[in-house]
Order: structure tokens, then sequence, then C-alpha cells
């Protein structure tokens, strides 16, 4: 069964002439409505830790300077930092004990199980499914931010005269 929510063309909010009608009067309506939303508070929410508020003052800024965050989004954003937190505890002990998990011998020796792997591991790789997930939802990809923002005209020379009459085919165009 195909993934319903992300078949089909991107999502755009786009509201430049290059657009059809129908599209850019949608896009105009919800960025009208997105303007009436409330702001995203500056602080993070208290339950996070060190590296997860760190986190939030981080992003806070720029996705305010995308103008698509707002406050109806703050769940979203906690998750992402929470799934961060998560992550970065997971790193942490692989880092320090490996992927493998180990037992502790009679003679206090740490033996790997070279059979198993570490619980922490499979924390990790969850974690980083999550903010993938989330990334998409929140606009922190390239191309989650790709398909929401209005291409720039600086830099772009209107073309007076067409390329392709310059190329002499042996046939008039």
């Amino acid at each position: 069964m195909a993934n319903k929510r992300n078949a089909g063309r991107k999502r755009t909010t786009r509201t430049d002439e290059g657009l059809r009608a129908d599209r850019r009067e949608r896009n105009q309506e919800f960025q009208e409505k997105q303007n009436e939303l409330n702001e995203l508070q500056d602080t993070a929410p208290g339950h996070l830790n060190d590296v997860g508020r760190a986190l939030w003052r981080k992003l806070v800024p720029e996705l305010r300077k995308l103008g698509t965050i707002k406050q109806i989004d703050t769940v979203n954003l906690e998750a992402f930092c929470s799934s961060y937190m998560t992550y970065r505890v997971a790193e942490k002990e692989v880092s320090e004990n490996g992927i493998f998990a180990y037992t502790i011998d009679k003679d206090k020796n740490k033996v790997i199980d070279f059979s198993k792997k570490n619980p922490a591991y499979s924390i990790m790789n969850d974690s980083i499914k999550t903010l993938k997930s989330l990334a998409v939802d929140l606009g922190l990809s390239f191309d989650a931010r790709s398909g929401q923002l209005v291409p720039s005209d600086i830099g772009v020379k209107e073309n007076k005269q067409d390329n392709l009459r310059l190329v002499k085919f042996g046939a008039d165009i």
C-alpha cells in the first residue's frame, strides 16, 4: 500500500505567478491563517535536560526565520528535542561499551557476546528514525524546506532573447 501522506507532489507554500491560480489562492489563505497563530515560545519546556534545552535554543530562531513554526508545533519540537536527548544518551553508552552486549563473569571481567547487540544500539537507531520523521514535519531537512520556501528573484536575470534562436540548427525556429 502506498504511503498516502507523502504520495504525489511535494507541498509548497509558494504564492508566485508560476503557480496555478487555485494553488496560489490556497497557499495565500494558508499563509494568512498561519500568521494568525501564536509564535513559538523562546524558552524550552522544563522537562528537557540541558542537551534538549540547548537544541531548542538553537532551533527556534532558525525555524522562526522560515516563518513556518508556530506555538501549535510545540509538541513536535518537544518530541524532536526529547528524541535527540535519548539519542545522545544511547550514543554515549554505545561509544563506551560498544555495539555488542556483554556480561560480567565470576572474576568480574567483561565478556562480550557477539551474538547479541547492545540494547542502547537499538535505542539509538529508533531515536534516529524518530528524529528523521520529526525533522521532515518541522521542516528541518533541506527537502522539506525546499518545498516550503518561495523562490527568490534575486540574481535571476530576465532573458529577453530566446537562447534556442542563437543556436543554428539549419532550420528556422
